[in-house]
């Protein structure tokens, strides 16, 4: 890890400081906002602090302008799985795998199949932040659950960000994770570190970072005799799991960057020497190669019978499966001009994917010894779109995506998003919103093909196709958003009883439709989160037909300087046919034995803030006290039992 961050900013010092030292030189000072805003002259001891955040997208043709996390709302919702999630399929601890109960969020950034069900824990370049700072800015974060000696839970993540100018700006953000877990053979490892750049001024805009993402689980398999825990056995440490002595580890490596020159012209401003720059044509460059390793390792006893199949024999232990995806992208792309009103936005694109790996074969005359496979595949794909980003009338996006090579030959994907901004109900911010996209999709290649020592699967599937189309209501300042969401799926592949990915050849549709509300009286605030969804065949996609967040706090001020919450959380799921869990692959499957749900899972919490400095102390399922139940999400995985959690979390900025 440290050799290559060396060889990156090796990279990065032998490859952009050219482009800064023959830029040309400017004396603003203050840029605050995200690239493309006004500059301003400033004088360096009348600086002020102040800080720009944006996101990537549209490989790297977008920049979204967005805001520190700094809500005192929401500082207790550490967990990053319930920070998008209402509820969720969860093995039980921090770190472990888990799938959000909402259909239309299972979207994933990772290239590799089976990081998705821990995706929630590591740190994708479309999830990196951009900053630009006129001050440095560090932000510490740190909760513990339970205590140091049993049953410890840490997290603890840093980010720095400092500019070297008005223009370049470098980030590190580390974090740090660790859970014992409640249960036997339950501990948890999970970090990711970054190192990532920009340079945004006039012609250039110029991103470029390394990711490394670690995450690794005991893997116990579940209770093996559920009638401990229903009957009460108060201590956990006594109840027996399926398997002790298996474990399972991922890491990624993710080099990313992104180059664009901009061709445009520079109009005065109204103070002398003030100038703003104008894109109107761009060259866009992006190029991602990620290296991902799973290894799975099994040294249970002899007589351990969990795993049906044993296709190496017993003297295999470790599974390991290597892939790499390395993407370049060439894009053009011309800017709209925002001060005419039927002015659009275009752009168009070619890209090239390389994947490569290797995984387990077959068993080398029986002995210990195991063959590998290697995995080469190619793609070449285009797209184009067109786009209006500014203006009070109408806003929107369309884009086409189509492989014309390789393996993925006739994959497309054509989706678009349209926003309308009105006045309603006073508030001036508010939008609807309508969404579309049409998706034929290649199986993934390990939906198609795994060997390993306990599962194994070789076939064909065909293009999964999808329609989708979506429409909201946004209210931002009355804390007001609803909307729905209707999908009709052909060739649906999911993962069936035994585990291994399946397809069908019916039809399904899914429909679902949200509310999101707070409701605020004197110092008493109320939010509602409720989300409702149906699929149309419940034989191939399980998910909880309703599914619901509420939060209420009391609000207050100590000596005029502390701001203070008092409230209690609930997450709830009507029951259903919950997906079990396979430790060997980490993949969620379809189960027709046990339902799970119907059970609220109650956290009671403070929170103090006191300028840059929150503090939250937090006691989460507190129902295994008085309520009856099953505190199951996932079969035979129980969820935590009451435990208390503080968290500290620093910024400065100044």
């Amino acid at each position: 890890m440290y050799k290559a961050l060396f060889r990156f900013i090796t990279f990065l010092c032998f490859t952009l400081l050219p482009f800064l030292i023959v830029a040309q030189s400017r004396e603003e000072m203050d840029r605050g906002g995200a690239p493309g805003q006004k500059e301003k002259k400033m004088e360096k001891d009348a600086i002020k602090s102040k800080i720009g955040l944006w996101n990537l997208h549209g490989y790297g043709s977008f920049q979204d302008s967005t805001k520190l996390d700094t809500l005192h709302d929401v500082a207790h919702i550490f967990h990053p799985v319930y920070k998008k999630a209402l509820t969720a399929t969860y093995v039980g601890n921090y770190g472990t795998p888990a799938l959000d109960n909402n259909f239309f969020n299972r979207n994933y950034n990772t290239q590799y199949f089976f990081w998705h069900s821990r995706e929630a824990y590591m740190l994708t370049p479309a999830d990196i932040a951009y900053y630009n700072t006129t001050t440095p800015y560090t932000r510490l974060d740190y909760s513990q659950s339970e205590n140091k000696s049993k049953n410890n839970e840490t997290r603890f993540d840093v980010i720095h960000s400092q500019n070297i100018n008005p223009y370049w700006n470098f980030t590190l953000r580390t974090n740090q994770e660790k859970s014992d877990g409640q249960y036997n053979a339950q501990e948890s490892k999970n970090n990711f570190i970054t190192l990532y750049t920009s340079y945004n001024k006039d012609n250039w805009n110029v991103y470029g970072g390394l990711i490394s993402n670690m995450v690794q689980n005991n893997e116990n398999g579940g209770l093996n005799d559920e009638k401990d825990w229903l009957n009460g056995e108060e201590d956990p440490d006594y109840w027996s799991t399926n398997l002790n002595s298996s474990t399972s580890k991922l890491t990624n490596r993710a080099y990313f960057a992104n180059g664009e020159y901009r061709l445009g012209k520079f109009i005065e401003g109204e103070e002398e020497g003030d100038e703003t720059f104008i894109p109107l044509v761009g060259v866009l460059y992006s190029f991602q190669h990620d290296r991902n390793t799973q290894t799975f390792t099994e040294e249970e006893d002899d007589d351990n019978t969990f795993f049906e199949n044993i296709y190496f024999g017993d003297d295999y232990t470790t599974d390991r499966i290597n892939f790499n995806r390395t993407t370049n992208v060439l894009q053009l792309k011309q800017y709209e001009n925002t001060n005419k009103k039927f002015s659009f936005g275009k752009r168009a694109y070619i890209g090239h994917e390389l994947s490569r790996g290797s995984m387990p074969w077959k068993q080398v005359n029986d002995t210990m010894d195991v063959e590998r496979t290697g995995i080469k595949y190619s793609s070449a794909f285009l797209g184009g779109g067109i786009f209006r980003e500014t203006g009070k009338f109408w806003r929107w996006n369309f884009e086409g995506k189509l492989y014309f090579l390789g393996r993925n030959l006739g994959q497309t994907d054509i989706h678009g998003d349209i926003s309308k901004p009105f006045i309603f109900w006073g508030d001036s911010t508010a939008s609807v919103n309508l969404s579309g996209a049409i998706e034929n999709n290649v199986p993934d290649y390990f939906q198609e093909k795994f060997i390993s020592n306990h599962i194994q699967w070789r076939h064909d599937l065909e293009m999964e196709q999808r329609m989708t189309v979506g429409g909201s209501i946004k209210m931002p300042k009355r804390k007001f958003e609803i909307g729905a969401k209707y999908s009709i799926i052909n060739n649906y592949i999911y993962n069936d009883t035994l585990g291994i990915p399946d397809q069908t050849g019916e039809e399904i549709l899914v429909l679902a439709a949200y509310l999101d509300k707070d409701f605020n009286y004197n110092r008493f605030h109320f939010r509602t989160r409720l989300l409702w969804q149906k699929a149309s065949n419940e034989e191939f996609i399980h998910i909880p037909e309703i599914s619901a967040f509420v939060s209420t706090y009391y609000q207050f001020t100590i000596s005029k300087v502390m701001f203070t919450q008092i409230g209690a959380d609930v997450r709830y799921n009507t029951a259903y046919y919950a997906d079990a869990y396979a430790p060997s692959t980490g993949l969620f499957y379809l189960q027709n034995e046990t339902e799970l749900g119907n059970y609220p899972y109650i956290d009671i919490y403070a929170t103090l803030r006191l300028k840059r400095t929150k503090v939250f102390f937090k006691y989460m399922n507190v129902g295994t006290h008085f309520l009856d139940g099953v505190y199951m999400t996932t079969p035979t995985y129980p969820m935590n039992r009451a435990t208390f959690r503080l968290g500290v979390s620093w910024a400065f900025y100044d």
